[in-house]
């Protein structure tokens, strides 16, 4: 077990905003995830528990070596290696989609086309749903790493040879839930999907618009186009780019607009109204991490409170204080960060 210091010295970064002030640190970094399991770890999943204040982190080793996995928990102060996965084919690339359901973390292997299962409790691994489910149901299995898992454990996730959106069920059956023809709404270049109840997020990055599937009246609907994502950004360029998508405790939605590199926020009973910025591309650059954000999720900390974090470049886990934490914290606007140590 390796625990980290929460009074050593640093400092974050701090930006304004119009007349708010923004300030993201680092929770924890890619070699602290990895706990010393693996030699070359990259970090890019980090899925939370379902009261927010455990942290799972999948480390994987680089590509073209065999595919070391390490699972760890961090509970705000210390972590613990899960599992310790010597050669196991998961490799989740872009956009992870990894969840805590019950006792186990569930997540999608992109490159087996399979979908595993991790006992948080044991660290037993156990495929449960094979390449042949995938294909016997869609006529084909070349999932992306582009996918989603609900709090029920249901995964929605894209097979690229059918262009199809597809769900796996808790039960592990594979069906499709959006068809080609429908599919074909939002183009063939998905980058992120999102889960807001009965409704799908689906960001294009063909048409360069946010969409909303029902599943219940099985419809889309646009949410935020081109124009009304640029009105809040300074890359105008009649293009729009997505990363990952999270609703968060707080009831606001949570995406990544990889074209310009903003991490925006909306509520979705007024997503054009209230589409506001939460860090701009120049405020990740200046900060401790990257502007390259991979999975989000939500995380209480117990020092800095809950609020939205992500892993970027697989360089480390990042949050932001809470305005109340800030003040405390801070000396001038300055934020003291923390720095782990063994």
């Amino acid at each position: 077990m390796m625990t980290r210091s929460l009074l050593a010295a640093g400092l974050a970064a701090t930006f304004a905003t119009g007349a708010s002030a923004q300030a993201y640190v680092e929770v924890f970094s890619e070699a602290e995830a990895n706990n010393g399991t693996l030699a070359a770890p990259l970090l890019d999943t980090v899925a939370t528990s379902a009261d927010f204040k455990t942290a799972y982190s999948l480390q994987r080793e680089p590509s073209g070596a065999v595919l070391g996995q390490s699972l760890t928990a961090f509970d705000g102060t210390s972590f613990t290696t899960i599992a310790d996965i010597p050669d196991f084919a998961v490799e989740v690339l872009g956009t992870p989609g990894m969840a805590v359901v019950g006792n186990s973390i569930r997540l999608m292997d992109a490159l087996g086309n399979t979908v595993t299962e991790i006992d948080l409790g044991t660290g037993a691994v156990t495929e449960v749903v094979s390449t042949a489910d995938f294909t016997a149901a869609l006529g084909a299995a070349n999932n992306t790493a582009f996918y989603e898992v609900a709090a029920d454990g249901t995964i929605y996730g894209v097979e690229s040879s059918t262009d199809v959106l597809y769900t796996v069920s808790p039960a592990n059956v594979v069906s499709t839930e959006i068809g080609a023809v429908d599919f074909a709404t939002v183009g063939t270049s998905i980058g992120g999907i999102g889960i807001d109840g009965d409704t799908v997020l689906i960001g294009s990055n063909s048409n360069d618009e946010l969409y909303a599937w029902d599943t219940v009246a099985d419809s889309f609907s646009v949410v935020l186009t081109t124009a009304e994502i640029e009105a809040v950004t300074d890359d105008i360029d009649g293009r729009a780019g997505f990363g990952d998508i999270l609703l968060g405790d707080d009831g606001l939605v949570y995406f990544y607009e990889n074209d310009s590199d903003y991490l925006l926020s909306y509520d979705p009973a007024n997503p054009v109204g209230t589409l506001a910025v939460v860090l701009t591309e120049a405020q990740f650059a200046a900060g401790p991490g990257s502007d390259t954000i991979n999975q989000l999720s939500w995380f209480d900390d117990p020092t800095y409170g809950p609020g939205i974090a992500w892993t970027d470049g697989s360089l480390g886990y990042y949050t932001i204080p809470e305005p109340t934490t800030m003040a405390l914290l801070g000396l001038g606007g300055l934020v003291a960060a923390r720095r782990r140590r063994a």
